[in-house]
């Protein structure tokens, strides 16, 4: 997960959607890596308490591999085959990222996150690691994909599955292309391969892979592209945001009654305490009852 201080509000929330899969991963050696962005440290402190609450948390810090201050927006970094990216903001893009980290992973699997992407259930990983692990051909399981769109005459966006939350088998490996944006122009039309596309395209149409997309289009939410956020500014703006948005998408199901539910959660113990107190005094009589044997009751008549 690509965690940058625009997208941190909504990350929290996103973070501790992990705790889902934990019962339906439990036979797997799993961690969800938060790759601290050149985030403020005051976000890299809340960050580091988290990881203490949640085990399945491991970081990275960025700050060996870049300077802050040299990433200007607007400035142009180049792919190894010379394929450029404009920098947003002031983090790494996340093709010069995922191009480095791919090729040093050494787990059987390895997962584009983005700090956006809530997991509202677990449904769709379980049948990810189903179909993955039944199909020796499947490369690669997201959660979205687009076809190939005409934005504009002669100008294509081609076909990508989704980064916001896509997994890959350690053999993609073998595929040696930048994880870049990429574009191309063919006999006066332009082919446009968002981030990860054109490295897709090549484990296709080079190595014969397949991939697949989640029908289960209720189980996540992808809030969208909050590493270009400027508005949602404090985390009372975001939770306000996300509550909106859950009911836009899904009603009740999974944001009133959830946060109804968590709130209950809060106060239970509260809840439990006085309703004990109450229970004592005024079924006191009961109790004792329960302790002694040889009474007659009313019932038995």
């Amino acid at each position: 997960m690509l965690l940058t201080n625009r997208d941190f509000f909504i990350a929290l929330h996103s973070i501790k959607s992990y705790r889902k899969l934990l019962p339906v991963l439990k036979f797997y050696d799993w961690k969800l890596v938060l790759y601290l962005n050149c985030i403020k440290d005051s976000y890299k402190d809340k960050i580091y308490k988290l990881s203490l609450k949640y085990d399945y948390i491991d970081i990275i810090n960025n700050i060996k591999y870049v300077n802050p201050d040299e990433l200007t927006p607007g400035k142009i970094v180049y792919s190894k085959e010379g394929w450029p990216k404009h920098i947003e903001g002031k983090f790494e893009p996340c093709g010069v990222v995922w191009t480095r980290e791919f090729q040093n992973f050494t787990s059987d699997y390895w997962v584009t996150v983005d700090a956006d992407f809530e997991i509202l259930s677990p449904n769709f990983i379980i049948d990810a690691f189903e179909k993955l692990e039944n199909d020796e051909n499947l490369i690669l399981f997201a959660s979205d994909y687009n076809e190939n769109v005409l934005f504009a005459e002669n100008y294509y966006l081609m076909k990508r599955y989704h980064t916001w939350f896509c997994i890959y088998k350690k053999i993609a490996q073998k595929c040696k292309t930048s994880l870049f944006a990429f574009s191309e122009i063919t006999d006066g039309t332009t082919y446009m391969y968002d981030e990860c596309s054109k490295f897709q395209w090549d484990l296709r149409e080079q190595f014969g892979y397949n991939m697949m997309a989640s029908e289960k289009k209720a189980s996540f939410i992808h809030y969208g592209a909050f590493s270009k956020n400027v508005t949602l500014d404090t985390q009372k703006k975001v939770n306000l945001y996300r509550i909106i948005t859950l009911l836009a998408y899904f009603g009740l199901q999974y944001s009133t009654i959830s946060i109804i539910n968590r709130f209950i959660r809060k106060i239970n113990k509260y809840i439990r305490k006085f309703f004990q107190v109450i229970h004592n005094k005024k079924y006191k009589k009961q109790l004792i009852e329960r302790e002694s044997w040889g009474k007659n009751s009313k019932l038995d008549e």
